[in-house]
């Protein structure tokens, strides 16, 4: 079985790092942009690993990489640049897909655009979008909820993050802009609209020992694939909290200030955007927007929140996940679960529990309640669930 791995960064790596070691009769090729950072990984790995240089922007690199590959596992970041150029080139190699893409833009043009799914049905390949955390195992507690109902009518997402300035990257940097100073797609009565990012705040209520959060839009995948789906739907709605909400305000006054444009600056060569990265990548910038965090857990939350029907009563289910951030970060570790869920949509995939063919999403093809119970297991996440009875009889 012969995996093609493409992204030798924090997510990428460590999922290799896990999948390898668990997997012998796996042999996996680690195709980067930058071949050191392949080799350093695949001697890490062992002999069942290669290292490759790997430019998603040359077609005909990807397509000799593909020659031969059974499975393709998309780790390069920032996807609305990287996703479509790989998914055409497994479309052409006949090669199954999966990747972890955050992006909404990158949902919409894959699962708004038919084609995409008649293409991948006629090479007769899966093509699963968006297998991280969030996208991804949000998805997946969202269907685990909704198998519970007769109908659903609506799902809310949100999830609350420390504001850490170690923790931004510059690539987690460009992400975060990409999803929260524009346009962001949500599903408002029955259909997709554009709403501001960072915009419709919302005070979500978590469990113990998180509280309620001011929340805000982002630009996630899972407001285009739930109600592509899940059929019936009226609201799918995605929200962020950074906590204290000191963290929140700084992130709005960066993008009120125009700092996630990423129009370069005529005379300075320098977009607002690449020097907002590098800015925070500094001494003196993470101290800037440092904010004291002596009063929250060092945890982050994802909550789903389902509303519909059931035997005739309203009802609504909440599952949230909480997972302790590490006090240490080492090389092979990392404060994001992205890696853990993505590792395991590959060995669903292995073991011939992906469901289906064409272009998929989590919800649509894994085991819902196994897949989440997996993860919490592994993890040591907490998993916390609440069911509230909103009306007993709809039709009286």
């Amino acid at each position: 079985m012969k995996i093609l791995l493409l992204g030798c960064g924090n997510v990428g790596a460590n999922v290799a790092r896990q999948l390898v070691p668990r997997h012998p009769e796996i042999e996996c090729i680690i195709g980067d942009l930058n071949l050191a950072n392949a080799e350093k990984l695949a001697a890490e790995l062992g002999p069942r690993a290669t290292p490759v240089s790997a430019d998603i922007r040359d077609p005909a690199r990807l397509d000799a990489l593909l020659d031969g590959v059974d499975l393709v596992f998309n780790a390069v970041g920032p996807f609305y640049r990287s996703a479509v150029p790989v998914i055409e080139a497994a479309l052409r190699a006949r090669v199954d897909y999966i990747d972890i893409n955050d992006d909404h833009d990158v949902a919409e043009a894959l699962f708004l655009d038919p084609s995409y799914h008649q293409r991948a049905l006629e090479a007769g390949i899966k093509l699963v979008i968006g297998c991280g955390s969030t996208p991804g195992l949000t998805n997946v507690m969202a269907r685990m909820l909704a198998d519970r109902l007769d109908k659903v009518r609506e799902i809310h997402l949100a999830t609350a993050v420390p504001f850490v300035p170690d923790l931004l990257s510059p690539a987690v940097i460009d992400h975060m802009m990409h999803i929260t100073a524009g346009e962001v797609v949500q599903f408002v009565d029955g259909e997709y609209r554009k709403m501001p990012g960072w915009g419709g705040r919302l005070e979500v209520p978590y469990a113990a020992p998180f509280k309620a959060y001011p929340s805000f839009f982002i630009g996630h995948g899972e407001t285009v694939t739930l109600p592509h789906f899940i059929k019936g739907l009226d609201q799918v709605t995605n929200r962020i909290a950074f906590f204290p909400e000191a963290g929140a305000e700084v992130w709005r006054s960066l993008i009120d200030l125009g700092l996630g444009n990423s129009e370069v600056i005529e005379g300075l060569g320098i977009s607002p955007l690449k020097f907002l990265t590098h800015h925070l990548s500094s001494d003196v910038g993470r101290k800037s927007v440092t904010v004291d965090l002596s009063d929250e857990p060092w945890a982050v939350a994802s909550r789903v929140e389902v509303v519909g029907e059931r035997s005739g009563a309203e009802v609504r289910c909440v599952l949230e996940h909480h997972l302790d951030l590490p006090t240490e970060q080492a090389e092979d570790s990392t404060a994001d679960p992205t890696p853990t869920c993505a590792r395991l949509v590959i060995e669903a995939w292995l073991a011939g529990g992906v469901a289906g063919k064409g272009l998929l999403a989590p919800e649509v093809c894994l085991d819902a309640e196994a897949y989440v119970r997996a993860f919490a297991q592994e993890t040591g996440g907490r998993l916390i669930e609440t069911e509230t009875v909103l009306k007993r009889d709809l039709y009286a």
